[in-house]
């Protein structure tokens, strides 16, 4: 299987290249990219989370800790 990528300018193009995929019968998944504020928030989010665990103020979870939740 191989993946497009397509990149529509407007809200307008997007609905027209679904509605083409949808009668064709091509699945297709749409994938909205996070805005560049979402992007930087989560960037601080993990760095003050980095500099709680390096004080000591926080401890982390293992990768076992991690999977056995799931």
């Amino acid at each position: 299987m191989e993946t497009i990528i397509i990149k529509p300018r407007s809200l307008e193009k997007t609905r027209r290249v679904l509605d083409f995929l949808k009668k064709e019968r091509i699945k297709a998944e749409v994938y909205k990219e996070p805005a560049k504020k979402d992007i930087l928030n989560g960037i601080e989010a993990g760095a003050k989370q980095a500099g709680l665990y390096l004080s000591g103020k926080l401890t982390l979870k293992d990768a076992k800790q991690l999977l056995n939740e799931l």
